[in-house]
């Protein structure tokens, strides 16, 4: 069994492996992503706001993609450039800032999740479904334990 001190070594920086495999890992779905105008990125956001029906607060829709406000703002503009998302205010309280996809963003999106599947197939097929698994457990069980 390794040093566990060993693990405190720079060749071993968690945040470089995953940055370094996430930079792999998206490669392979802008490839296929890229036919139908969408990045890795903007495939979720449109995911999101599909399942969210009447559209999503700002705040709401950030903290379900996991990223802050700010980066969320500078990844929708060239969807609501594009015609595929509209940002306004809320009915309700006018202070809530609203996400809606347009019906252009949900044709984009059915275009997109072909793709999507064709990236996903891949990438378990190099890696395999179980291996997958395994991974998604422990990527989730250690955001929960950085959180």
């Amino acid at each position: 069994m390794e040093d566990p001190g060993d693990l405190l070594d720079p060749v071993h920086c968690v945040s470089h492996a995953l940055q370094r495999t996430a930079r792999r890992v998206a490669a392979v779905y802008a490839d296929e992503l890229r036919a139908c105008g969408l990045s890795p990125g903007q495939f979720p956001l449109l995911q999101t706001l599909a399942a969210a029906g009447g559209g999503a607060a700002m705040s709401v829709l950030a903290d379900r993609l996991g990223m802050d406000r700010t980066t969320l703002t500078r990844n929708l503009g060239p969807l609501e450039k594009a015609g595929l998302v509209t940002r306004g205010r809320d009915a309700g309280d006018g202070r809530v800032r609203r996400v809606r996809i347009t019906d252009q963003g949900r044709s984009r999106l059915a275009e997109g999740r072909i793709a999507w599947r064709r990236a996903q197939a891949l990438t378990l097929r190099r890696f395999g479904d179980d291996a997958w698994r395994n991974l998604e457990t422990d990527l989730r069980r250690l955001r929960r334990a950085l959180s």
